[in-house]
């Protein structure tokens, strides 16, 4: 009975654990172009059933002048397929998550809310077809396309002559802001 009743758990255990199955992802955000480095990298883990569920940080310790050193953003998602008919820089199986990086970044409730689609590859050759990854900014309850670019396998290193600002960075360029500003007391 004891040996029946210890392989009943062991197979119990090794299904629960198979079941659970988690994997985990670290990238870093190239520019739209695929030349430049963003300082900011995204590390993840999958899990759930079928890897539905999406959990981990926006690192921003290589991001030059964070006024909140040490800090990081929380991010959670889901599971996505995004149809091509959706005319973005990104389709197929993705993750689409929230991003506390702005307000991590500041220290402070902003009002911004940033979300970001992603894929869980490296793309081989990086061309205008196959984007990798999509940053949406929202603010005052309007979503706005804020950046996109590619995938690197490549972590950005504090110092490193090619690391540019964050990924949200285009969506915080003055001129983005006007836009946005002037949309919305439009839209109102």
């Amino acid at each position: 009975m004891k040996i029946k009743s210890l392989a009943v758990i062991a197979i119990l255990v090794l299904g629960c654990s198979a079941a659970l199955a988690q994997t985990s992802y670290s990238f870093g955000f190239l520019s739209a172009s695929g030349v430049g480095e963003y300082c900011n990298y995204e590390t993840f883990t999958t899990g759930g059933h079928d890897n539905f569920y999406l959990q981990g940080y926006d690192v921003l310790s290589a991001c030059p002048y964070e006024p909140n050193v040490g800090v990081n953003a929380s991010i959670e998602g889901l599971a996505i397929s995004v149809p091509t008919s959706a005319f973005t820089p990104l389709h197929g199986k993705a993750y689409v998550y929230a991003d506390q990086e702005i307000d991590a970044y500041y220290g402070a409730y902003t009002g911004e809310q940033w979300m970001v689609v992603t894929k869980t590859a490296v793309n081989a050759s990086n061309n205008f077809d196959n984007r990798n990854w999509i940053g949406y900014i929202g603010v005052v309850g309007y979503e706005f396309l804020g950046n996109y670019g590619f995938l690197s396998n490549t972590i950005p290193e504090v110092g490193k002559a090619n690391v540019i600002r964050k990924s949200t960075s285009s969506a915080f360029s003055p001129a983005n802001k006007a836009h946005i500003n002037k949309g919305l007391k439009t839209i109102q």
